[in-house]
């Protein structure tokens, strides 16, 4: 995903958030009258990202927009039928959930129910929709990491030991890493975690290398080819040695299916919630089940985890393909050019050639996985 989609897509959150308030304040189920200021927010978000109006509106990645404008008022209408006789508003959080560990956009402040309710959303403008949901992403380390430590936020983890310097720590600090893994009496995981680190290092070295100066997509796939094996064959152990209990509860909190946080999916045909959907409730309870069988294993290029139950039937699977994320490490605009071309290289303007790399965003490259959800035969569309 280039920068532009990044940010017109998280632009899009604060959008979606001024429009299910406004649609509570039009069907007279707000509790107060705030989507101006909503709207307001949703603005300076744009001036943020250096984004016009029009861009979000008609641009390339205008579809984002467009969903929500068809879905989001339906689903506030549905809500406003299950909440019935309560009044509710909506604030954007995504910043600050984030930021602690959470996987929450929104939070529905519901009169008289408490706490508010946090809820996920994703936004589809891809061929396979939602019925095929990427709901997390990171490196080898820090998937392998979310099922050993506590997440505390982005590649930081819990530290649990009472005279540590913080209470959290960076997975990418092998030493405080070792140490936590000490106290938790969890040594074992010692040497798997540094084969990762290993792999993320062996990759930069090669593609960093100054003889891969221009973009070779052959030797990209040539080194995902070699590390993604081992990548995969290392976490696979590192599950043995956590047991498969941890891992099961782990992964349900990675792809929002523990009940912690509520989700909203949507694309241009259909949106499916976690709040107002019986199947969903019934799905979530059943992949929790004691009855429910629970295996992982290697697919291809892929972890895929596959909940049954007694009869064998598939409740529920997901694939974490184990890649790497170039992340725009080699200039590569849609249009070819010929000659040199100036660009603004993560604030240093530098010339360059069609599918050279870029000497700073490169940095940033790193191994690659991402949860894809299977939802097309699990039931919960239709409701």
């Amino acid at each position: 995903m280039d920068k532009k989609q990044h940010n017109i897509q998280d632009s899009c959150e604060a959008y979606a958030v001024y429009v299910m308030q406004k649609t509570a304040e039009d069907l007279n189920v707000a509790t107060t009258r705030c989507c101006s200021a909503r709207h307001a927010e949703f603005v300076t978000y744009l001036k943020n990202c250096r984004l016009t109006q029009d861009e979000f509106d008609r641009g390339e990645y205008g579809r984002y927009k467009t969903n929500v404008d068809l879905q989001l008022p339906g689903f506030v209408k549905r809500l406003a039928d299950h909440l019935k006789g309560f009044t509710f508003d909506f604030e954007n959080v995504e910043a600050r959930i984030r930021n602690a560990g959470g996987k929450a956009d929104v939070y529905i402040h519901v009169r008289g129910l408490g706490d508010p309710i946090p809820v996920s959303i994703k936004n589809y403008i891809g061929g396979g929709g939602i019925t095929r949901p990427q709901v997390s992403s990171g490196t080898y380390l820090s998937f392998a990491c979310g099922f050993v430590f506590d997440r505390k936020g982005v590649g930081t983890y819990d530290d649990p030991r009472p005279n540590a310097p913080s209470t959290a720590f960076k997975g990418s600090v092998v030493a405080t890493r070792n140490a936590v893994l000490d106290f938790l009496g969890k040594s074992e995981l010692k040497d798997p975690l540094a084969v990762l680190d290993r792999l993320q290092a062996e990759m930069r070295k090669e593609l960093l290398a100054p003889d891969c100066e221009m973009y070779d997509s052959e030797r990209v796939r040539s080194v995902v080819g070699r590390i993604a094996p081992v990548g995969i064959g290392t976490v696979l152990h590192i599950f043995e040695l956590l047991g498969k209990e941890v891992v099961r509860k782990k992964f349900l909190e990675r792809i929002g299916m523990d009940g912690k946080e509520e989700a909203l999916f949507f694309d241009n045909q259909r949106y499916v919630d976690s709040i107002t959907n019986p199947a969903y409730h019934k799905l979530r309870e059943e992949l929790k089940a004691e009855t429910t069988c629970f295996t992982v294993q290697q697919h291809l290029q892929n972890i895929r985890f596959e909940f049954t139950d007694k009869a064998e039937k598939v409740l529920l699977s997901a694939d974490v393909p184990f890649t790497i994320n170039t992340n725009g490490a080699w200039y590569r605009p849609k249009e070819r050019y010929d000659g040199l071309r100036e660009y603004n290289d993560k604030g240093h303007v530098v010339t360059l050639k069609w599918g050279q790399r870029r000497p700073h965003k490169s940095k940033e490259i790193a191994t690659s996985t991402n949860a894809y959800l299977d939802l097309r035969n699990v039931g919960i569309f239709g409701e």
